[in-house]
């Protein structure tokens, strides 16, 4: 048969399709076609309305590389001589000389391949809809082009799934280059532009969620964009979208293959395995392959890519289409995936299975044998929904299930509701509870006492070896034991707690874990290997959403203490952020004195960063808020110190006398008792009374509570030295302050040392030294701070009213003293502050804090 011979093939299907109004473009995928190899056949395959032909057809348009020719191909092309007419008349603009080949001719191919060869420049041919083709004749024609590669000739191949063709051997030999329904979606920044140009306007948390939604099916945008513009919200079961997905994708398939995969809809992924206990079908694997190359819109995913997910938009709909077809099949399947699951060890999704099946004694079973490993892998939703589908009367049966519903309610910090699941625990308490019983019990008490502050550290562990409830012993055992102050015997318990949740895949227990070391690691003094304690848990709490659980804030505190050390007061305030929002929504973070310690880290980072009254009022109220119970010493000394020196600082006599008293009372003996006292009688000009009280914390004979507090100290002796004109005693303090400063990796004891002190040491430290770079920028960020005035209660009452429009005589009548009186504590303000009128007083005693602004 001739060229003109030929069946005639209308015009449009050789024809480069128009790009439409408020066509997005996306420069990315149009590199992607340019950078394969020019001797490289592509192929773009992705479902329908993934937008394959509106990005090929710019690209084509796009220019550059050569001529174009373009052929939409329908199931008329499978008929041999059509095809080739096609294929004639989409080149023949390019290749004149095709006008006399013989369609019919048995070299064919072989004519057609030596005379696009001998074209003068390139020539890109697109073959829409390859999918179309299933006869032998057409697809061998393609093959034979794609395997002879006539080198005048760049052939794109775009289809809904893979062809049946040799496609495997050309990829490995570089002949075949990918882009596939994943480089295909729309990213958040182009689901944005073309929500816009279809008239939508949304925020960017929005379009995630919707790109989320849709997972960035073109299509799915566009229906969702006309939703949006109804006023509807977007669900991704809208009649549209159910309307398009039965055209363009389920219509091709049998009954049998939709009915297939409503069935394995009840499950976000399945294996051939557990298709086949859903469907009932032996040969699930075999319809899984067939379905992700008939449809693609079911993906392989996974290690070994033997796991089968459907696409979002297309699961909802066929969930739904099943519960209207038939209903009372829904529960049955969830129930046949919760026992396949049960069997499997996957005891979260098989909890989540049950419950949709609607079945209290499957959900109550679950949980009474994999409660533990749930929490220690961090399942909390999963926990919480399958609590709230059982009754009381169910779990006041079985005191195992109250039990760990006890220890899921400490870890949230409710320790309310935990208390309640307790007393359901003890009225059905068996006369001769298992041995496995009677640990629980003793965990969950251990847990109760160590958020009250009165453990010692020693749990009685009785759990069988090796099981979850044993690492969760071990792990409580060495908080407590840090608790106690106790922190070199709190390492082994926890570090062995550690092995077991990395070897067993518990992520959340391996959060803990590592933060727990973190703890013990600061306790020790050891605040660089905090630091990367606490930052190896937060990764693990951001990666599995755990930043805003009790576990995640009390790494995140671990992480403000760190920054604070390190004279960061910015990143401080950040982790303290992420804690305040979890204290929000808890009754406490269920453990002593770390609502105090949140304060305390709050308010010093707050008065660092300049806000100094409201830094110290934070860290007052706190203090005064706390309760009679007790306190962990390392929470009680941090916060004395922090709030002790922020109260002398403002010259708050009566807040810092407090403070005293309030610490003396829980750590009498304890070395940051004299630091404190000593700090106050530095700032009233009793340096022989300060050095006194220095002299057994420097010589070692009081042991300190904080790592950090012989620094301090030594800055304070160096303070003292430099006032009485004795440099090279000062010089000896600041060597002194500096060794143990550089290996405990703290600064700011340094950078809030007095101005003078703090210049000493920047020219003692040895330079270069990446600690003296870094005591240099702190000191830069903060700048240098006002000094420390020591005013009386009478001279603060005055300085407040300073800043108001009243003049002295009627200061003098509101605090029914003589004018006189006034006049002289006034001088006494201008001389502390260093001023010599009332406006210069105001703006000193705010820039130091003094009053609010």
């Amino acid at each position: 048969m001739s060229y003109n011979e030929k069946p005639r093939v209308p015009r449009r299907k050789r024809t480069v399709p128009e790009l439409p109004d408020g066509f997005v473009s996306r420069p990315r995928l149009l590199n992607a076609l340019d950078r394969a190899a020019p001797e490289a056949a592509t192929m773009v395959c992705a479902p329908a309305g993934s937008g394959k032909t509106l990005v090929l057809a710019e690209w084509l348009r796009s220019g550059g590389l050569g001529s174009a020719a373009w052929l939409s191909l329908d199931a008329a092309d499978n008929n041999v001589h059509r095809f080739r007419s096609g294929l004639l008349d989409a080149l023949a603009p390019a290749a004149p000389g095709l006008h006399d080949f013989d369609a019919d001719s048995p070299s064919f191919l072989a004519d057609l391949v030596d005379a696009l060869d001998t074209l003068p420049e390139p020539l890109r041919l697109v073959l829409d809809d390859v999918h179309e083709l299933v006869a032998t004749e057409p697809l061998r024609d393609v093959e034979q082009l794609l395997r002879l590669r006539p080198r005048g000739l760049r052939l794109v191949l775009s289809t809904r799934w893979d062809p049946p063709l040799p496609l495997a051997r050309l990829r490995l030999s570089g002949r075949l280059a990918d882009l596939r329904s994943e480089q295909l979606q729309f990213r958040p920044d182009e689901a944005a532009a073309l929500l816009t140009a279809e008239g939508v306007t949304i925020g960017p948390e929005q379009v995630d969620r919707l790109v989320t939604r849709t997972e960035g099916w073109a299509s799915g945008l566009r229906l969702a964009a006309e939703t949006l513009k109804g006023g509807a919200e977007f669900t991704g079961a809208d009649p549209t979208v159910s309307a398009y997905l039965v055209d363009e994708v389920l219509a091709p398939l049998s009954e049998e293959e939709r009915q297939f995969l409503r069935e394995i809809s009840v499950c976000e992924s399945v294996s051939a395995s557990l298709a086949t206990a859903l469907s009932g079908r032996a040969d699930a694997g075999e319809v899984l392959t067939h379905l992700e190359h008939r449809t693609a819109m079911l993906f392989r995913t996974g290690a070994g890519r033997r796991i089968y997910r459907l696409h979002t938009l297309l699961r909802a709909h066929l969930l739904t289409d099943l519960m209207l077809r038939t209903p009372r099949q829904v529960p049955a399947l969830h129930r046949r995936a919760a026992e396949w699951l049960r069997a499997r060890h996957q005891a979260g999704d098989a909890v989540s299975h049950a419950l949709e099946a609607g079945d209290a004694a499957l959900v109550a079973d679950l949980l009474r044998r994999h409660a533990l490993d749930l929490l220690l892998a961090g399942e909390h939703d999963v926990l919480r929904r399958a609590r709230a589908a059982l009754s009381d009367e169910v779990v006041g049966d079985d005191p195992w299930l109250a039990l760990t519903g006890a220890l899921e309610y400490l870890d949230a910090a409710r320790p309310g509701a935990a208390r309640a699941q307790v007393t359901l625990a003890e009225r059905a308490w068996p006369r001769e509870p298992s041995r496995e019983l009677h640990a629980l019990r003793g965990l969950v008490d251990s847990r109760f006492a160590h958020a009250a502050g009165a453990l010692e550290g020693d749990i009685d562990a009785v759990a069988e070896q090796g099981s979850a409830l044993s690492a969760m012993t071990l792990l409580e055992s060495g908080q407590a034991l840090l608790a106690a102050g106790r922190a070199v015997e709190a390492r082994r318990p926890v570090e062995s707690a550690l092995a077991f949740a990395r070897a067993h895949g518990h992520g959340h227990l391996e959060q803990q874990c590592l933060t727990a070391l973190a703890g013990v690691a600061a306790a020790t003094g050891d605040f660089r290997a905090m630091a990367a304690l606490a930052h190896d848990a937060d990764q693990l709490a951001e990666t599995h959403g755990w930043r805003d659980t009790v576990a995640g804030a009390k790494t995140s505190l671990l992480l403000a203490c760190g920054a604070l050390l390190r004279a960061d007061a910015s990143a401080c305030l950040a982790q303290i952020d992420r804690v305040t929002g979890v204290l929000a929504t808890t009754d406490a973070l269920g453990q002593a004195g770390l609502t105090l310690l949140t304060a305390t880290l709050e308010g010093t980072a707050r008065f660092d960063g300049g806000q100094r009254s409201a830094g110290l009022r934070r860290m007052t109220d706190a203090r005064l808020a706390e309760g009679p119970a007790p306190l962990p010493d390392g929470v009680v000394a941090l916060a004395a110190v922090c709030e002790h020196d922020a109260a002398t600082r403002l010259g708050r006599g009566e807040t810092a006398r407090d403070v005293l008293t309030w610490a003396r009372e829980r750590i009498p003996s304890a070395a940051e008792i004299l630091l404190i006292r000593a700090g106050t009688q530095v700032v009233l000009g009793r340096d022989g009374h300060a050095r006194n009280l220095l002299r057994p914390l420097l010589d070692g004979a009081v042991d300190p509570v904080l790592t950090w507090t012989p620094v301090t100290a030594w800055l304070l002796e160096a303070e003292i030295a430099l006032r009485c004109g004795e440099d090279v005693r000062a010089r000896r303090a600041v060597a002194k302050a500096l060794g143990p400063a550089e290996r405990l990796g703290v600064l700011r004891p340094l950078v809030t040392a007095a101005p003078e002190v703090l210049d000493l040491a920047l020219l003692d430290v040895p330079g270069g030294h990446r600690f003296t770079t870094d005591l240099r920028q702190a000191r830069a960020v903060r700048g240098r701070q006002p000094d420390a005035v020591a005013l009386t209660e009478r001279e603060r009452t005055v300085l407040r009213l300073l800043p108001t429009v009243r003049s002295l005589d009627e200061i003098a009548g509101d605090l029914m003293v003589s004018p006189n009186t006034v006049k002289t504590h006034v001088r006494a303000l201008y001389r502390k502050l260093g001023v010599g009128s009332r406006r210069e007083a105001v703006r000193s005693a705010v820039r130091r804090g003094l009053v609010d602004s």
